[in-house]
């Protein structure tokens, strides 16, 4: 085949034909021994149908979609879940639009993801933002503390609800369980971004889900840790939301989902559920111990440092080195073909799944050790933190900013001016600055140096080197 015909199709080939241990989403990772999904595999193009009599309708469920969101719910422990094919994106718009009225006064951890912000936006509610407590060692955001929650409840008593993240990107975990029991007692509402947790129901050796932890929604991506097509996600709602809030979220979530389900990717969630349920308590077992293990000796190479603690999910790896992250990343590539899901800064992020070939883990081992007889390749990187402790004053809401007219000005002139973009340092995703917000020299400074050492930055506009968008005068 012509692959400068087919460019898209030519790259991916190009990547599947490295044959690399993959430790990135999704969590399926193209496991070929697994008899499921080898059945899902062959039926690929087959069970791509549409709507016709016996395939039931996802917007309005009563047949087989019925019946499997019915088993999808006991499995999460939520009072209902539906399958979403519009990724968490889409869930976190839904129960976001369905759960709070324009104007409303809401408590948003700060290094949330994008659908959050964009969410606040179209819904037009009022953030208020809480700060993560940061990890010193690896420099990374982790969560949000009970205290913070409750501080910032007394400073804005108005607020209707809570919205965080737990898991992050780097699997640092929330105490749900103790702002939830918080949230409920003002009559507030918990709304839990949890992308990244959806194999904790699992497991009692995870840490327990947003569900069980007293959410009263959660946004979950199969996709992400589990055997399952990548846009595969789940709604959670609690059982003590009233029916009118439940019917609102889903009629939200019909708004923002495809009218046009992939049955292929519905068909790959319910196998993913299923394939948890009768295997994934031991599967998840054996990748802690083995993790384990790996931490262990990996603690023993010289120049790495294992990220650890109580509050962390345990299938997840995160490792420092003194060297730049994507060196490494680029050389285990190369050398090893592994690939990890991310490299940022110093650090290293890999995302082991209960479905990993357990060679897989060994090659993982055996290639870290090798690192230090590699040094010479890579550069020493001495890092600063890419996080601004302090929140920027927010001048304008950033839904009005959207339809404001902005000019590209040059850093020299943008201290004081009301900045028209998002500047979102990622990793580890927790923004510089919105829309809205008033641009200090602080803010500068930082940007300025980031840009500098090369870090990668999201920007919801293309500016030139060192300008910025500001609301025109």
């Amino acid at each position: 085949m012509p692959w400068n015909r087919v460019p898209l199709i030519g790259g991916l080939e190009c990547y599947t034909e490295e044959n690399n241990r993959r430790f990135h989403m999704p969590g399926h990772r193209n496991e070929e021994a697994l008899p499921e999904l080898r059945f899902l595999r062959e039926r690929l193009y087959a069970y791509d149908v549409t709507e016709v009599p016996g395939t039931d309708n996802l917007h309005h469920a009563e047949g087989i979609l019925k019946e499997s969101e019915v088993l999808l719910t006991k499995a999460l422990g939520a009072g209902e879940s539906h399958y979403c094919v519009n990724g968490s994106t889409a869930v976190n718009y839904a129960m976001i639009h369905g759960l709070f009225q324009p104007g409303d006064v809401v408590l948003v951890q700060r290094n949330c993801h994008q659908s959050v912000y964009n969410a606040l936006a179209m819904a037009r509610l009022t953030p208020q933002y809480l700060l993560p407590e940061v990890d010193p060692t690896f420099l990374l955001p982790t969560g949000v503390s009970p205290k913070t929650v409750i501080q910032a409840y007394a400073e804005h008593p108005e607020a209707k609800g809570v919205i965080l993240t737990s898991p992050s990107y780097y699997g640092t975990v929330t105490d749900l369980q103790a702002i939830s029991a918080f949230v409920r007692e003002q009559g507030m509402l918990l709304l839990v971004d949890e992308a990244h947790g959806a194999h904790f129901p699992f497991s009692p050796l995870l840490p327990k889900s947003a569900m069980a932890q007293g959410a009263h929604a959660s946004a979950v991506s199969f996709h992400k840790t589990l055997p399952c097509l990548t846009q595969g996600a789940v709604l959670n709602l609690s059982a003590d939301l009233s029916p009118l809030q439940r019917e609102r979220v889903r009629h939200w979530l019909r708004i923002f989902q495809t009218t046009s389900p992939s049955y292929t990717l519905l068909a790959s969630m319910e196998m993913a559920r299923h394939l948890m349920e009768t295997q994934g308590e031991a599967r998840i077992e054996a990748l802690i111990l083995r993790l384990d293990a790996l931490k262990a000796a990996l603690r023993e190479v010289p120049g790495l440092q294992v990220m650890d603690g109580k509050a962390l999910d345990p299938t997840r790896l995160i490792l420092r080195t003194p060297f730049h992250g994507a060196q490494v990343d680029a050389w285990l590539r190369r050398v090893h073909h592994i690939q990890a899901e991310m490299s940022e800064g110093q650090n290293l992020v890999f995302l082991l799944s209960a479905f990993d070939a357990p060679e897989s883990w060994d090659a993982l081992e055996a290639a870290l050790k090798s690192l230090p007889s590699a040094a010479e390749e890579f550069s020493l990187l001495a890092e600063t933190s890419p996080l601004v402790l302090t929140l920027p004053l927010r001048v304008l809401p950033e839904e009005e900013v959207l339809f404001l007219p902005a000019e590209e000005v040059p850093f020299s002139q943008a201290e004081g001016r009301i900045c028209a973009e998002r500047i979102i340092p990622y990793p580890p995703g927790v923004p510089l600055i919105l829309p809205g917000e008033e641009i200090s020299g602080e803010i500068l400074t930082r940007l300025q140096t980031l840009l500098s050492s090369g870090h990668p930055l999201n920007r919801t506009k293309s500016a030139q080197s060192g300008h910025l968008y500001v609301v025109t005068k």
